[in-house]
């Protein structure tokens, strides 16, 4: 049986697509056997035969994994909008099943299978309140949870973290994604008291990085920095 992660944020926009990218591009690059899927993509692109999902696009771009963009996400959405939302303005319904059969036959596959949720935990992906929280718990993954470090990463990260607690999830980890990580810095400090205050452990930083860009496909260098600066070895099994 494979070893599976949820990645999840504080926020829409913090970079989880970037992070997710990173860790599977390390891994594969690693020897490992692992793949990374969106269940659900709003802010969809279109294509040919309909939307395509460019966060899907860039794992397979940054890692080298085989197989298309539609290989590694489920359901997309041209609205830039919450799932649940996207969703009904697109004439689809979201079925949990579909997405958890899917994520289940990956992990039968594959060494690793990293999930990345929409948005933050707390994101419904149906109007009858199943939320990103919700899939997590189903799947029984643990969570690494990704972060601005600035200014207002302690309170936003330390209130993600205590409601993915307060609903019995595990959460193995939280990953700084942004510019700075000169030691010493504010910032490294945040990682410091964001630990204290809820026993997870920081993962590390992932730096910013000049021309990366999801929507264009955009990667060089992340494979690098992203195994050097990130603990993917942390993930149960895998050292």
């Amino acid at each position: 049986m494979g070893v599976g992660l949820f990645i999840t944020g504080t926020d829409t926009g913090v970079g989880k697509t970037v992070v997710t990218a990173g860790l599977l591009a390390a891994m594969t690059g690693a020897g490992l056997d692992a793949v990374a899927f969106k269940p659900v993509q709003s802010g969809a692109v279109p294509g040919a035969s309909g939307p395509d999902s460019p966060d899907a696009a860039f794992y397979v771009k940054a890692s080298g994994v085989a197989g298309s963009s539609s290989d590694y996400n489920l359901y997309r959405f041209i609205p830039p909008l919450s799932p649940h939302l996207a969703a009904e303005i697109s004439g689809i319904s979201i079925d949990p099943s579909a997405i958890l059969n899917r994520c289940r036959d990956l992990l039968a596959e594959h060494r690793v299978l990293l999930v990345e949720g929409a948005g933050g935990i707390c994101v419904p992906l149906t109007r009858s309140g199943y939320t990103v929280a919700s899939l997590a718990g189903d799947l029984g993954f643990p969570l690494v949870v990704v972060a601005r470090p600035g200014v207002g990463t302690i309170n936003h990260t330390v209130l993600t973290i205590s409601y993915a607690l307060a609903a019995g999830l595990k959460v193995a980890g939280f990953i700084f994604n942004g510019p700075g990580g000169t030691k010493g810095d504010p910032e490294r400090d945040n990682a410091g008291i964001i630990r204290q205050m809820t026993g997870v452990p920081f993962w590390g930083w992932l730096p910013y990085l000049p021309g990366l860009d999801v929507d264009a496909g955009l990667c060089e260098g992340l494979a690098e920095v992203a195994g050097k600066c990130l603990k993917w070895r942390k993930i149960g099994g895998l050292g």
